[in-house]
């Protein structure tokens, strides 16, 4: 962060040169009085006043310093791009011969490193700014991924007319299928189950009017009990699709 010493002959004097050399205002820095000075006797003696000024980060410069820093301190081995600012959100990618590393199994490690930023810039600033933390391009891949995986499931609810669940879907990536359904008026969604065993539901439109009272499109609400899943055969692989 950029900072300066200015003086003057009082603290006001001094943090408005310092304001000037820097050409911010005042509310783009932190100011800490380094000396509140002493008075002349006489014309004799007397210390100006002493002010520092440290410009403050932006929100996306704060969220890449930070992210930088702990990158640091776990030893991976990434380069942090310059951050992309949208309509309340900032998203930042990384590359690096440790971006799977920091990926982890379906996105988990780069989930739990992303809410660690979130927290960091809320208690920075206090603003509901989101941040996308992404590695390698990861969650861009990955939303492609999911949004063809919706598209194919909606194709077989529609044309074998029956229930297709898609599982082992994180929170965001439930919401992506429903966002990208929601237009289709030939098909419905809603989850259903509760923590690893919860799944998104892609059924034929007709089904709509068949089903419970506490089951509503769109995810936004959650049966009272969902089929028992069989038990997996030894040596099988979990199916998204079923």
């Amino acid at each position: 962060m950029k900072s300066l010493e200015a003086t003057g002959k009082t603290v006001q004097e001094a943090i408005d040169k310092g304001l000037a050399t820097l050409g911010v205002s005042r509310e783009q820095v932190e100011i800490e009085v380094v000396s509140e000075g002493t008075t002349r006797f006489l014309g004799v003696g007397g210390e100006p006043a002493r002010v520092r000024l440290t410009v403050k980060l932006s929100p996306a410069a704060f969220v890449k310093e930070f992210t930088e820093k702990i990158i640091a301190l776990a030893g991976w081995d990434l380069k942090v791009h310059n951050p992309v600012e949208g309509e309340g959100e900032i998203y930042l990618n990384m590359e690096g011969i440790d971006a799977g590393l920091v990926i982890g199994p379906k996105g988990e490690t780069l989930d739990a490193f992303q809410t660690i930023v979130q927290s960091a810039l809320f208690r920075q600033y206090q603003i509901p700014t989101k941040v996308v933390l992404d590695a390698a391009n990861y969650r861009e891949k990955r939303r492609g991924q999911v949004i063809q995986m919706a598209l194919e499931a909606a194709d077989k609810a529609r044309t074998q007319k029956r229930l297709v669940r898609l599982r082992n879907l994180s929170a965001a990536e439930r919401r992506v299928v429903h966002l990208t359904l929601q237009s289709d008026p030939t098909v419905t969604t809603f989850s259903e189950g509760e923590g690893d065993e919860r799944v998104v539901v892609v059924a034929p439109a007709e089904s709509r009017q068949r089903q419970r009272p506490n089951q509503i499109s769109s995810g936004t609400a959650t049966p009272n009990r969902m089929k028992p899943r069989p038990p997996k055969a030894s040596g099988s692989s979990d199916r998204v699709i079923e």
